[in-house]
């Protein structure tokens, strides 16, 4: 949602509308994100789920990223048994972007804990993420399987916290603000506290010399975002193994 958000924010003039609707279907729940916006070329409408596409713009709309945002939605949808969908009236008409989810009940409090702990040993883990939403509900969601989750923002506070800090696991972004995540994993390797974690990289660079590039700067895995919580889970597990 905040990627189609801010996606409908970028391409809608000051003055323009932003419409958010929820909606229940049966089994299907539906998110619409609908703009007033600058609209979609028929041509584009075809691939805008595609990485690195982008309409083009006029230079006081040159903000945009790499092109990631939409195909990180569709990949998202897709994870969750959903699917996402675009249409647009063509230039100058606005665009739509509808989210479909399967509709599903909460689990029993306490049923992802009592699970892990089935499994394996709880771990200590240090996550560092510029993206502070993305940290904390990764950091909750490894919390309530039983693990131990400190959370820094950037590599100073990383560091700082590895100074009175000893998790058995590093998942370190790459791309933070003060030094890269390579540079933060070797620093860490060096001080007593963090020196035998294991470490995984979990990053939104995944081409053949990001991994390369994180294997040498001393990564043990190379997790591509959105991660897949069952990969993850299955490392924390080995983790636990071993500590055990």
């Amino acid at each position: 949602m905040t990627n189609l958000l801010n996606n409908a924010a970028k391409y809608t003039p000051p003055g323009g509308e932003i419409h958010v609707l929820l909606g229940l279907r049966g089994s299907e729940v539906t998110l619409t994100v609908r703009d007033t916006g600058i609209g979609i070329e028929p041509a584009l409408l075809q691939h805008i789920f595609d990485l690195f596409i982008q309409g083009e713009r006029s230079s006081d709309r040159s903000q945009g990223g790499l092109g990631l945002g939409l195909a990180l939605v569709r990949n998202l949808a897709h994870r969750h048994g959903g699917a996402v969908r675009a249409t647009s009236g063509g230039p100058g008409c606005g665009s739509q972007f509808r989210v479909t989810l399967p509709h599903v009940h909460a689990a029993p409090q306490g049923a992802a804990r009592d699970a892990v702990a089935a499994r394996g040993e709880p771990v200590s883990i240090m996550i560092v993420d510029d993206n502070a939403d993305a940290a904390r509900t990764l950091a909750l969601y490894l919390q309530e399987l039983g693990h131990e989750v400190e959370v820094a923002f950037d590599g100073g506070q990383a560091l700082a916290l590895a100074g009175r800090y000893a998790p058995r696991v590093l998942l370190l972004d790459i791309g933070l603000p003060d030094m890269d995540g390579y540079t933060l994993a070797r620093r860490l390797h060096a001080l007593p506290n963090t020196s035998a974690c294991l470490t995984v990289a979990l990053t939104g660079y995944g081409l053949p010399e990001d991994r390369e590039r994180s294997r040498r700067a001393g990564f043990h895995h190379h997790l591509t975002k959105p991660v897949s919580v069952g990969e993850l889970t299955q490392l924390l597990e080995a983790a636990g193994a071993q500590a055990a």
